[in-house]
């Protein structure tokens, strides 16, 4: 890995970062501010209002009173997985097709630094972004909830909960990645590398609607994460696990298949 590379592509990339960041923060502050604990009736009957089905797509089927149960289903039930996504969509096809097909990658090769250790490079950032992304949601969010709600977030479920979803968006990142370093077209990066992501998400979200469809959701790499269950103290280990795999085997294949290609240089 090139300390200096990593440096170039931070300053190209942190922009982005914290875009999403901020859109992230800011719909955590909402979240946290609609929470009343001695009136959660009123706003699990909202739910009420929209068809069951819908509910259950989304997320909103498990009616939580605590905070940390209430944030994991409405915030990271589908938010964080959604936003997330599109970042991961957006920078792993910046970090490498991108820059293949307008031909900005030659410069990267007329330095010493070799093919692998280029594209090493470009991936630890991809995967160091998405960590600082959900490092910097697990601290605002600790912040948020002490302010309007001292002494009521289950820090330790809280972190549990974001380490999951962190490791579930690196896998999404790892998607998008391989395929940036699979295709030197941009728009066959973009494609595959959104079109995989988006299909499981949609899934995931059909699968939860009924018994019928749940075949769905557990063939989506989102139907092993269920935040709410996180927070509550389900097994998280082999999930972790599992989602770890899949970012080691995408990131191992992306260098691979980068580092034997022909590119149009």
């Amino acid at each position: 890995m090139s300390v200096t590379l990593l440096k170039t592509v931070f300053k190209k990339n942190w922009t982005l970062l914290l875009i999403f960041f901020c859109i992230l923060m800011m719909y955590m502050s909402v979240m946290v501010s609609m929470y009343d604990p001695n009136d959660m009736e009123a706003l699990t009957s909202m739910l009420k209002l929209f068809p069951a089905n819908l509910m259950k797509a989304m997320g909103f089927s498990k009616m939580v009173t605590d905070l940390t149960g209430y944030l994991a289903s409405w915030l990271y039930g589908l938010l964080m997985l959604g936003f997330p996504m599109v970042y991961c969509i957006i920078l792993g096809n910046r970090l490498v097709a991108k820059m293949v097909d307008d031909s900005s990658f030659a410069y990267l090769l007329s330095t010493p630094n070799s093919r692998v250790k280029i594209i090493i490079t470009q991936g630890f950032y991809a995967l160091v972004s998405i960590m600082l992304l959900f490092a910097g949601l697990f601290t605002s969010g600790i912040i948020i909830c002490s302010v309007m709600f001292p002494g009521m977030l289950d820090i330790g479920a809280f972190f549990r909960l974001n380490l999951t979803t962190m490791l579930v968006n690196m896998a999404v990142m790892m998607i998008s990645f391989f395929f940036s370093c699979l295709f030197n077209d941009t728009k066959l990066s973009l494609g595959f590398g959104s079109g995989f992501p988006i299909v499981f998400l949609l899934m995931n979200m059909l699968g939860g609607v009924s018994k019928d469809s749940e075949i769905l959701k557990k063939l989506s790499i989102y139907g092993f994460y269920d935040p709410v269950d996180l927070v509550h103290g389900s097994e998280i280990l082999g999930v972790n696990l599992f989602y770890i795999g899949i970012i080691a085997v995408l990131f191992v294949s992306g260098i691979l298949i980068f580092n034997k290609k022909r590119l149009p240089l």
